[in-house]
């Protein structure tokens, strides 16, 4: 069971600040699990979920999440798929067949988070069927199961 109380376990984020995955800023703060260790200006999947946990002070309004990065798409795996699960809520999917800077985004609704004391949270699921080892597709040496590399995230207060 995720503890939503340990400071380390979840990543605090401010509404309009931009937060970036690698050992610059995020480094390993929220990350659950599901991922490999941080690099310089982003953190990669290691394996078919990733998740990670974020918190924003309440009261809570509707926030648009923007989840910046690049999915892992070569000759041999054309196409990569994600599901983004929040709370238990099924966020939005996605079918990416570009390695290109990619903006995926999902409106979170207040009554999707978790709001315990002076934190609301919610658990990010990212669910990435199509992971693939690199070294298994003659794509060098590789060993992590590899679907997305994330670059940033952000909240950003929406209207309605």
């Amino acid at each position: 069971m995720l503890d939503m109380t340990k400071r380390d376990s979840i990543l605090d984020c401010e509404p309009g600040v931009i937060r970036l995955f690698g050992a610059a800023d995020i480094g390993t703060k929220g990350l659950l699990s599901g991922w490999s260790g941080p690099e310089e200006g982003h953190t990669w999947n290691d394996g078919v979920e990733a998740a990670y946990a974020l918190a924003v002070k309440p009261p809570v309004t509707r926030l648009l999440l923007t989840l910046m990065g690049e999915p892992y798409i070569t000759r041999a795996r054309p196409v990569q798929e994600m599901t983004m699960f929040g709370n238990g809520y099924r966020l939005g999917f996605w079918r990416m067949s570009a390695r290109v800077e990619t903006v995926l985004q999902v409106v979170l609704e207040p009554e999707w988070w978790l709001e315990r004391g002076s934190r609301a949270t919610m658990r990010v699921l990212l669910h990435m069927p199509h992971c693939v080892r690199p070294k298994d597709i003659n794509d060098g040496q590789d060993g992590r199961e590899l679907a997305f590399c994330a670059r940033s995230l952000s909240l950003r207060p929406i209207a309605g």
